[in-house]
């Protein structure tokens, strides 16, 4: 029988809460606080809707290729901030997040950076958690937990401020490395590639508490974290791909079957050269992009039509409203904002709910088979 999220959670807290006791004493509650699970006096949805939702920072993290973990480090409203490895979740923009609750949620990769190897997830989930604080002493030799089980951190002798825990195979990535007396976030736990072999790593996270709040409130562009994406590559492992099977089918639709930074940079691409189409009045710059010579017949009457008005098109903005799948091709319904120029110079703001039908090669390029606008 496959144990659930919530009942392993569950054990967990009793693990630390009893340690705790054995370690600083009865009157210590600060690592009950910090891992203070969601109220069982709830009965009733009714009754949930009025007490809010109680969940304990630590989280499980469902990338494409495996089961990892993270923790919940900034609350910010109705949004909860994560951070986790970044090859964990590096290959798409989404990913799920499973509370201890057993709920699953789906995250935007808010942040990734190849320096740290570690991301920063968004997840819109109104609950009430105590974000851990976080340990500014020194490392070496700390007794820690890292997944309810304790730990030693030792430093690699030949690298300054490199600490590491033996810890076997089976320790999740980005799982949190909590001080073992109170509690306090040490840092999170991965595998890191030096000189071609596999070694286990800690990221302090005294080293990046102080860049959290810029990275939390920046925008990263989806070139950036493309780029950023493609760097982590290297670094990816192949988990248990039937465990993300299973969550996949949970939550009821795959996020891991297209990667929305790349449809929405694709679309912005189009756009760019449908534009100089127009400008230059020569559709036939639109064919690498085009996998229908319906579409491009289709492209090529458009463009005709405002060169003999003697107009002009300027697309800035293309909002996604939703993606889905229809057999191996994406469908798209995005909203595309443009202005439209006449030879007068007259301006006129416009804006069209399209949909794209987009087919991805096994090459891995992007083509346009159909464009319909939807009323």
């Amino acid at each position: 029988m496959i144990e659930s999220f919530g009942e392993r959670m569950r054990k967990k807290m009793l693990i630390l809460g009893a340690t705790a006791l054995l370690l600083t004493g009865c009157g210590n509650e600060t690592l009950a606080e910090v891992f203070q699970t969601k109220k069982t006096d709830v009965k009733t949805e009714k009754a949930v809707t009025k007490q809010q939702e109680k969940i304990v920072p630590e989280v499980k993290v469902i990338g494409e290729n495996g089961i990892g973990a993270g923790i919940i480090v900034k609350k910010e409203d109705d949004k909860l901030y994560i951070v986790t490895n970044g090859a964990l979740v590096s290959s798409k923009p989404t990913a799920l997040v499973q509370f201890n609750n057993d709920k699953l949620k789906e995250a935007d990769v808010h942040f990734i950076s190849t320096a740290y190897n570690m991301a920063i997830l968004e997840v819109p989930y109104n609950a009430s958690v105590k974000v851990p604080t976080v340990y500014n002493g020194e490392l070496n030799q700390l007794a820690v937990y890292v997944d309810s089980l304790p730990h030693i951190i030792k430093k690699y002798s030949d690298r300054v401020a490199s600490y590491y825990i033996d810890a076997d195979q089976n320790t999740l990535m980005g799982s949190p490395v909590l001080e073992a007396e109170n509690g306090e976030l040490v840092g999170i736990y991965f595998k890191r590639k030096q000189n071609g072999v596999t070694q286990p790593f800690i990221l302090p996270f005294k080293d990046i508490a102080q860049l959290l709040d810029e990275w939390i409130e920046g925008n990263m562009k989806t070139s950036d974290r493309l780029t950023q994406s493609k760097n982590l590559h290297p670094y990816i492992e192949q988990g248990d791909k039937e465990a993300v099977q299973q969550a996949i089918d949970q939550y009821g639709k795959n996020i891991f079957a297209y990667n929305v930074d790349e449809v929405k940079l694709f679309l912005d691409t189009f756009y760019k050269h449908l534009k100089a189409a127009v400008d230059i009045h020569d559709a036939s710059v639109m064919k690498p992009f085009v996998g229908t010579d319906d579409l491009q017949s289709t492209l090529d009457h458009m463009v005709a039509n405002y060169s003999s008005k003697q107009a002009k098109i300027r697309f800035y903005n293309t909002s996604i409203k939703n993606i889905s799948m229809e057999g191996q091709n994406i469908v798209v319904r995005a909203i595309t904002e443009y202005v439209l120029t006449n030879s007068a110079g007259q301006e006129a703001l416009a804006n069209s709910m399209m949909v794209y039908e987009i087919n991805k090669n096994e090459q891995g390029e992007y083509k346009l088979i159909r464009l319909t606008t939807e009323e």
